[in-house]
């Protein structure tokens, strides 16, 4: 459905010009007569037209039961009252993240993205690529306290050849989060080491707990997360994969041992919907308290307390952890591009962007979304602290993590991340071994050369 989520309501300010001299009937009137009678109010003279605001497209994911929609609509929300009678957003909501990628794909196929993309799961590279979306770099040089805002880290991690091709809305730290009750009724806590998390599985399990909410469908993120952690945390190199944009040979001991891990993983320690099953599923499955571990970031915080997604006092029974090795996913969310095609649009379009990802916007996404905002200008009111404790404990754990990584959609070729979902179903029912599913990888990446 696509609507437009603001009116244009101008009020027309201005005075009346004054008009030419008309003699009418063979008035002798003077030309400062008829100026008079032109002020004191002839109707001869017209005010200036009121220009209309500038109209862009935007298709966001983030809506209905979606854990970022209240952000979302509350961004939209104050854009409008600060800047409605500029630019009139026009914005059609698409019901999943995968549907989105999925849709924008198709767009840009035939040339035709929307004024503002979100550039997750590969989509900056089918944008630039494609020629089809415009650098930042002007419109921050001419800016810099919004370059101030974003900080040279966010802004780097988005940078090709010197462009800025998008800019961060968030900075991912991610863990996992536990359901401490089972926890304690299995006999553990936290694991430290690898050998401790797989050990955690069994004692779960044996206490008659589903250990883990993992998902093949879709782009696989919820084990993913935790396939990049174990990559990541398995020495030097594992470390520099999980850092490195576009890898091109999976063939390595670090994916091929974290691939047969993620084997037994979805074998025996996770629902019996995870393969084919998308986010949606996984997150209920935790929420719901059907499993008890999910892999995710601080956004999904709020639903833990929300009544239409979890049981009445969740929240409380939710911890949060870092991985083994003390470790934590740490990136730079992809973010905005500008897919707009004329001046007056790409203008228009960097307007909304800067209001989203300035300080204000990342105060709203803090707020509202529990997402972590790029510039350490902005910090958590004492209400969100008081509301969400565990947005705190979050915090913590990820300022005590001494080793990061990005996550796998951050860093391989878009159309590896279509191809997990084909994977882990053949490398869970053992139709093809680790080695073959890592040679698989370093064959779909190579199509990209």
């Amino acid at each position: 459905m696509q609507k437009s989520l603001y009116k244009a309501g101008c009020t027309l300010a201005g005075m009346l010009m004054l008009t030419m001299s008309i003699t009418a009937c063979g008035s002798g009137n003077s030309a400062e007569n008829n100026g008079a009678a032109a002020t004191a109010g002839s109707g001869n003279a017209a005010a200036p037209a009121a220009k209309a605001p500038v109209k862009i497209s935007y298709l966001t994911f983030r809506v209905g039961t979606h854990a970022s929609a209240k952000m979302e609509e509350e961004q939209i929300k104050q854009f409008n009252a600060k800047y409605g009678n500029e630019v009139e957003v026009v914005v059609e909501e698409i019901p999943s993240d995968a549907a989105y990628v999925d849709k924008i794909k198709i767009l840009a196929a035939s040339g035709d993205v929307p004024d503002v993309v979100m550039g997750k799961d590969g989509i900056n590279d089918v944008l630039i690529k494609g020629n089809l979306a415009t650098p930042f770099n002007d419109y921050l040089d001419k800016d810099a306290e919004w370059k101030a805002a974003i900080g040279e880290d966010a802004l780097a991690s988005n940078t090709r050849d010197g462009k800025i091709w998008s800019i961060s809305d968030q900075k991912q730290n991610i863990g996992y989060f536990y359901n401490k009750e089972m926890f304690e009724k299995a006999g553990i806590k936290p694991a430290e080491t690898w050998d401790e998390f797989m050990s955690n599985n069994e004692k779960l399990k044996a206490a008659g707990f589903v250990p883990l909410a993992l998902m093949t469908g879709e782009n696989a993120w919820t084990s993913n997360l935790i396939l990049a952690a174990m990559i990541g945390t398995n020495g030097e190199n594992g470390k520099t994969f999980m850092n490195t944009l576009h890898p091109t040979d999976f063939n390595t001991p670090e994916m091929i041992q974290a691939l047969n891990m993620m084997k037994e993983l979805l074998e025996k320690y996770t629902t019996k919907d995870a393969l084919g099953a998308g986010y949606a599923n996984a997150a209920n499955a935790f929420s719901q308290g059907k499993a008890a571990m999910i892999a995710n970031g601080p956004w999904m915080i709020g639903d833990f307390s929300d009544p239409t997604k979890s049981s009445e006092g969740f929240d409380a029974k939710v911890g949060v952890a870092a991985y083994p090795n003390n470790s934590l996913i740490s990136t730079y969310e992809v973010g905005y591009m500008i897919g707009a095609k004329t001046p007056e649009t790409r203008d228009a379009a960097e307007k909304f962007i800067k209001f989203k990802t300035g300080l204000e916007g990342q105060t709203l996404a803090l707020e509202y979304g529990n997402v972590m905002p790029v510039s350490s200008e902005v910090q958590p009111s004492d209400a969100l602290k008081e509301k969400y404790p565990i947005m705190v404990e979050s915090i913590t754990v990820a300022q005590k993590t001494q080793l990061h990584y990005r996550t796998l959609d951050s860093i391989v070729y878009p159309n590896v991340t279509d191809a997990w979902k084909n994977l882990y179903p053949k490398l869970a029912a053992g139709r093809a071994t680790a080695e073959e599913i890592a040679k698989e990888l370093t064959e779909i990446a190579a199509k990209n050369k």
